[in-house]
């Protein structure tokens, strides 16, 4: 077939179709029949993924999945268009998705985010959650990327549920649809970019600090960190390592609490690269404060008398004095003047 030949040297995408079988079955088999023998008679090799589609009702409290198969009628076809097109010009069932709003045509899905779409249908036994994504706003979530548990290297935004330690990843199937895994632990993700709709990222990094400060003490006197110590400060590093902030400022101040963390874990190559990072955003921050708080606990790390009198006189001149912030900072300033003979 001359078309077929044409179409080899175009590259293969998985494009979202719409499958409407022209009989009385209507099942996930009757598709994949349908392309195999679309294949057999054409002689070529397009894919089929074809899951079964439900939708999530809320009930109770309780989060309920309901088969629906006739609400989506989508399966993802992978091939070169031209025999894509071929397919969907036969009187079978399959026609495109048009992709509204957007310069591409026809819907299409990633390699990547298709291998990240496979691994939630894997988890599912192929019963995906699906939902309409103009129920949701992707930007009151974070992306992440899992680095951990059921869907390593699945990117997606999360959702924590209130009160709990684990929350829900929507992955963005299609222009207006979404499928979701469940009950993520926050330990496994790591954080690619906050939520522009919320405070997270800096009301994380305000409540590690007193962590870090209670480790700086024991890497200075070379006490020995427990194992949940060890642990608090890997889970921060590991999931804000590669986080993007609009900011600048707090860029710089988060990655020299990076640089000292990794320190104290004993991991100098991720020190090494925050280090990197804050030097280029050194010249940021413009908080009194903030500089106050670097240098302390650099000069810990380092121990450098130095830059402990510098951020000690920046203290002086801060103008925070009665934040909650600036006491703590101060208390560590004062526990260091014996160490620095001050």
């Amino acid at each position: 077939m001359d078309i077929g030949l044409t179409a080899q040297s175009e590259p293969r995408k998985w494009y979202v179709l719409n499958y409407i079988p022209t009989s009385m079955v209507k099942s996930e088999r009757s598709a994949v029949m349908t392309l195999q023998r679309f294949n057999n008679l054409v002689g070529t090799d397009l894919e089929i993924f074809a899951p079964k589609i439900c939708s999530v009702v809320n009930a109770a409290g309780k989060n309920i999945k309901v088969e629906r198969p006739l609400t989506y009628h989508y399966v993802f076809v992978k091939g070169e268009s031209l025999l894509v097109k071929q397919l969907c010009g036969m009187t079978n069932g399959f026609s495109f998705v048009l992709n509204r709003g957007n310069t591409q045509r026809y819907a299409v899905v990633g390699d990547k985010q298709m291998s990240d779409f496979k691994r939630i249908a894997d988890r599912y036994k192929n019963l995906l959650p699906f939902f309409s994504l103009e129920d949701i706003d992707l930007e009151d979530g974070d992306k992440v990327e899992v680095i951990e548990g059921d869907f390593p290297g699945l990117v997606g935004y999360y959702f924590p549920k209130n009160k709990s330690t684990s929350g829900n990843i929507v992955l963005k199937v299609t222009q207006n649809l979404g499928t979701i895994a469940y009950d993520i632990k926050a330990k496994y993700v790591k954080v690619l970019e906050f939520s522009k709709n919320s405070r997270r990222g800096y009301d994380q990094i305000d409540a590690f600090i007193p962590k870090l400060y209670s480790a700086l003490r024991k890497y200075n006197s070379r006490e020995k960190l427990t194992d949940a110590e060890i642990s608090v400060l890997t889970i921060f590093s590991r999931r804000m390592e590669v986080v993007a902030f609009n900011n600048h400022k707090i860029e710089a101040k988060l990655s020299a609490i990076l640089m000292v963390a990794n320190r104290i874990l004993g991991n100098y190559d991720a020190e090494s690269c925050a280090r990197e990072r804050f030097e280029k955003r050194l010249n940021s921050i413009t908080s009194v404060m903030t500089k106050a708080f670097v240098a302390l606990i650099t000069a810990v790390a380092d121990n450098n008398v130095d830059v402990y009198r510098e951020g000690r006189l920046m203290m002086s001149l801060s103008g925070d004095e009665r934040s909650k912030a600036y006491m703590q900072l101060l208390g560590e300033y004062e526990f260091y003047a014996r160490q620095f003979n001050i």
